[in-house]
């Protein structure tokens, strides 16, 4: 196959890929600059003071001189080995690169072609051969070179066959071996399945069979609006087995996690008997408590689990290990406001407030919540002051213009307290977040 003909399928099929890619929603952009010109080769050699390898001048001659593919998935995927997209190269940026320790490898040995979001480099061995040197990665924070490919073309081919993977080193680690990047080995045939299904795989082929319809929600997220129903088309117990399967079946630590919370949120009530299991489990055994904070909101009932909570909570208060932070963890899953009641019980509310204030916001306040906050303490003032900022919708907490104008006269009462400008800011956000509110009076709790 020439150059022309090897360019040609490149392009076709990262093009392909991107459009794919953002088709499922994902952000993903392919860009290709005009080819460069003999003179700018010509004076790209000046520079560097040696002659480009022949595939790297076939590259920018007849490709172009850059070209970049990066892509990457929404949060809510459970993508294997996190990975995400990042091919390139550019005339430009051919250099030689400083590694900071002048012995470590020979001068001019290796030449940079494409530097990743985190500083890691893709470059050329020089020494490996003249006209098709291999392709190396270079891992910035341990000076760590690692052979990805033969050639650049075997390296383009690679990658593409891998949709673009790169190029970070904690991108490339799972899919190589000695020879570099394995396109056949078990987790680049595990990563190849997964895109398959998150760029084909639809909920019409899925509906009827509980493990595609398990696969579809991995590959796609648990907020497609028509999931759950699809589920309820399923004997329920049925349902909670086959995601029991499939947590078992799963070694990734992070991805099992994800996988349990997925049960949770489509299982519910049905998962009530597994959930309560999980709390007695011996200490080696325990699962992250995000997790099973998570589980517990979504599969037991509301008193239930936040008293399996608190009583949690409560034994880290006694230790005097219970802070804002932990308590978020455990308790915003619930977005009920009986944390807000628990909140103010024994002024468990401290300095360093953080986390509080997100647990305030999150947990379904009403207005005489934020005005019994805005006249208790000055902790409590503090956690709803950075709280009120946080609110997506100050009017859903609001019944009526008169509570909030009795919560801006509050808030103008404490910024006639501030002292710093950090206290200040803190109030003057939160009287921004009671400007110019709309709602509807009829609608209004």
């Amino acid at each position: 196959m020439t150059i022309h003909e090897r360019w040609k399928s490149w392009h076709g099929q990262w093009k392909q890929i991107v459009e794919s890619f953002q088709a499922r929603g994902a952000d993903a952009v392919l860009i290709i600059r005009p080819t460069a010109t003999l003179e700018q080769v010509a004076t790209a050699e000046k520079r560097l003071g040696i002659p480009l390898p022949g595939e790297l001048k076939e590259l920018l001659t007849i490709g172009g001189s850059e070209g970049f593919i990066v892509w990457s998935i929404m949060d809510n995927r459970l993508v294997p080995f996190g990975a995400a997209g990042d091919l390139g190269w550019s005339l430009e940026v051919l250099d030689f690169p400083d590694f900071q320790e002048e012995t470590i490898y020979e001068e001019k040995r290796f030449l940079t072609f494409h530097i990743a979001g985190n500083g890691d480099m893709l470059m050329l061995d020089l020494e490996s051969h003249p006209e098709h040197p291999a392709v190396v990665h270079w891992y910035h924070e341990t000076n760590e070179i690692q052979l990805l490919a033969s050639s650049l073309t075997d390296f383009l081919d690679r990658v593409t066959t891998l949709y673009g993977i790169g190029a970070e080193s904690w991108q490339y680690e799972p899919f190589l071996d000695h020879f570099g990047i394995n396109v056949n080995s078990a987790h680049a045939k595990r990563w190849k399945n997964w895109i398959n299904d998150f760029l084909h795989l639809t909920l019409e082929e899925a509906r009827n069979d509980l493990q595609l319809l398990i696969r579809y929600t991995e590959v796609r997220g648990k907020d497609d609006p028509e999931l759950q129903a699809a589920f309820a088309s399923h004997d329920p117990n049925h349902v909670f087995k086959s995601w029991m399967q499939r947590i078992e079946q799963e070694k990734d630590k992070d991805i099992r996690n994800s996988l349990m919370e997925y049960a949770g949120a489509i299982s519910g009530q049905y998962a009530a008997d597994w959930v309560r299991s999980l709390w007695i489990l011996p200490e080696e055994e325990r699962i992250n408590s995000a997790v099973l904070a998570n589980l517990t909101a979504s599969c037991l009932p509301e008193e239930e689990g936040l008293n399996r909570v608190w009583t949690r909570l409560e034994q880290a208060e006694a230790q005097k290990r219970l802070n804002g932070y932990t308590a978020n963890c455990w308790l915003k899953p619930f977005r009920s406001r009986r944390v807000i009641e628990w909140m103010s019980e024994r002024k468990r509310v401290s300095y360093p407030y953080d986390g509080w204030d997100q647990l305030f916001a999150i947990s379904n306040p009403s207005a005489e919540d934020v005005i019994r906050w805005l006249n208790g303490n000055g902790v409590q003032r503090q956690v709803v002051i950075t709280a009120l900022a946080q609110f997506a919708n100050p009017a859903d907490i609001f019944a009526n213009r008169e509570q909030v104008q009795q919560a801006r006269l509050l808030l103008n009462d404490e910024l006639e307290r501030a002292v710093t400008k950090k206290e200040k800011n803190m109030v003057g956000g939160a009287l921004l977040a009671l400007t110019d509110l709309q709602w509807d009076e009829s609608n209004a709790r």
